[in-house]
Formats: structure tokens, sequence, C-alpha cells
């Protein structure tokens, strides 16, 4: 009996000192899984590049970026929110950790590489963004994140060349049929993902030793400058078809923030044909009291409605050519569509409005 009592409390003290070196291993491991809020690490800045339009405004820019135009301006050093001009070069603050400056809605036959190309970002960021490990698995109706890119505008190349601001109407290969070199060295010098992604006021470097020569004479005219006062209004809801007419289901939908596009050769997106598509803008636009003068230059049809009213119709295969209408309009919201077929060679749509 004895030896028995004797296990007994034997046993009995182990037992508590096991439940003690427990709980006092178990304390400090719970202690440290709840930092304090100072220990936290608070997100670093980082910023992505943008070049200003026609049309653009603080406002605007700062909705599509999801920021605030007082940080726009604290970010530039802007101290008036109404001064900022064409091809100026603003940085965005986003927040870290890959920030998304848009979405795209996947559509039947996309991919991944050819998103990225029209973002003008690379394969590899648009992927990491969106947690994709298989490059050749993405679906219709999937959204993807569409990253910032956050490199600053390319310095100069050692080598010979001069700067050169895109201008409407440019595309890449005129450029450099111009300037006596090649597509390639133009990509390759400005870091261009896409041949057929320049836009109007961006500088790029051409890499050659011929001085600048005025451009020759070409079958595409140089429309003139909107007034001061012009809008391009939107954002547009934008439906593209792989036909002229507009029929059938869309094979690339979208929000543009403008109608302001030279495809050159090419086409709006990886899903539409360079040749033989159109597209569908729709806008509702806050207007005063006032006529109207809606402008369009287009290669090639294009047609103009307000509230369903027919104001320009030049449906037809043309060059770059400028066509306007008139419409007296009460104060308040309406409705604009715009609607463009694209037959075959250079493509490019610009459309604005201003009072009379």
């Amino acid at each position: 009996m004895d030896i028995l009592r004797k296990h007994r409390s034997f046993y009995r003290l182990l037992a508590t000192g096991l439940l003690a070196a427990f709980l006092l291993v178990g304390l400090p491991a719970a202690a440290l899984a709840a930092p304090t809020q100072t220990e936290a690490a608070s997100p670093q800045a980082h910023y992505v590049w943008y070049t200003v339009q026609p049309g653009d405004t603080l406002s605007k820019i700062a909705w599509r970026y999801g920021t605030t135009v007082s940080a726009l301006m604290a970010a530039n050093g802007i101290a008036n929110a109404n001064h900022i001009y064409v091809g100026q070069q603003l940085k965005i603050p986003t927040e870290s950790g890959g920030s998304c400056v848009s979405y795209h809605t996947v559509t039947y036959g996309q991919t991944l590489s050819g998103i990225a190309a029209w973002y003008g970002i690379s394969t590899h960021s648009l992927a990491q963004a969106n947690n994709i490990t298989n490059y050749n698995h993405v679906y219709s109706g999937q959204s993807l994140c569409i990253p910032a890119w956050s490199a600053p505008p390319p310095a100069p190349p050692p080598s010979g060349g001069f700067w050169y601001k895109v201008t409407y109407g440019d595309t890449l290969s005129a450029i450099a049929l111009r300037y006596g070199t090649t597509t390639w060295a133009i990509m390759a010098a400005n870091n261009l993902p896409s041949a057929n992604r320049i836009l109007v006021g961006q500088s790029l470097w051409i890499p050659s030793g011929y001085a600048p020569q005025p451009p020759g004479p070409g079958p595409k005219p140089t429309p003139t400058p909107p007034p001061p006062s012009a809008t391009t209004g939107g954002p547009w809801t934008a439906l593209y078809y792989n036909n002229k007419d507009l029929s059938g289901a869309p094979v690339d939908t979208r929000v543009d923030g403008k109608i302001y596009f030279d495809w050159g050769a090419g086409s709006p997106s990886a899903a539409v044909n360079s040749d033989g598509f159109s597209a569908l803008w729709t806008a509702i636009n806050t207007f005063e009291a006032a006529t109207y003068r809606f402008t369009a230059t287009s290669d090639d049809g294009v047609r103009l409605y307000v509230d369903g009213a027919l104001v320009i119709d030049n449906w037809k295969v043309q060059a770059a050519a400028e066509s306007s209408g008139e419409i007296a309009l009460t104060a308040g919201s309406h409705t604009v569509q715009v609607r463009y077929f694209e037959e075959s060679g250079m493509a490019s749509i610009y459309v604005r409005w201003a009072k009379k």
C-alpha cells in the first residue's frame, strides 16, 4: 500500500509540473500573436505616371485612378487645380501592394498576353496582380485587376536621337518611316510592349542620327485643334463588334474615358479584328442650356446621336475626315451615342463638342 501511495503521489506531481510548463511556454506565444498597433509597418507611398490628355482635368484623373484632387496636387506640387496642360507628366499616388488602376472583363477569345499588351503592361505583371499561375488559363467573364505601371518615363538612351511628341493621327510605323528608323527600334528605345499603343502627347525617343524633318504631305489630314472650351464627355460605355454593322454580341465591353483613339493598322483590343470592326459608345452627360456643335474626326464612318436625334451622319469609307452638326439642348442630362465602323487600313476616331 505504501508503494502504491508513493506512485500515486509521483504521478500527481508529474501532471502538475507538465501543466505549469505548458502554461509558461504558451503564455509568451499568445502575447506575441497580437502585436501592438505601433509595431505594425505603415504602408509606403507608391506612384504611377500619367500623361495629361486633351480634355483632362485633375478631378477626372483623380476619379479614374481612385484618388483625390488634393492628393494629386500634393504629389505634383500643383498650387492651382485648374492649371494642368496636355503632355504634362503627373505622379498618381497609389497604395502599396499592386493597386488596380482599372478592371477588365475577359471576353471569349482573349488571352492574358493580348490583354497585357493592350494595357501596356507585361504578362507577368498582369498574372501576378491576379494570382494567375497558368498564363494560358483565363476564361470569359473573368474580372482582371489591371495593375499600375510604376516606372517613370524612359530616360533618353546614350546614343544619338531626339524627342518627338505624338500628335493626333500619328502611328508608330509612320513616325519610323518619317525619321528613317524602324518601328522595332522605337519600341525598344521606349520600352513599348505594343506597336499599336501610343497616346497623343506622349514623348518618344527616336533613335536615329537624322535631324527631325517636317512631315511630308499624306492622305490623312491633321484635324483642326478643338477650341479650349471643347469637351470629350464620358465616361463612355463601349461595345466592340467583329463586324461593320454593330450586329450580334459584342466581342469586347469596357469603359472608355473619352473617344480619342488612333489604332493605326491595329485594333482596340486582342479580341477585336484589325479590319471590319465597329464600335458603339454611350454616355450620359450634363449640359447647360445652349446650342452645341458636335464634331467627329474619323477613319472610317461615324454617326452621332443626342437623345436619339441624329446630329452627325458620315457613314462611309474614308481617310480621316472631320464632320460636325449642331443641336439646341436644354439644361440637364442628355444621352450621347456614337456609332463607328472601320473598313480596312488605318483606324481612328475623335469626338468632342462645345457651346456655340
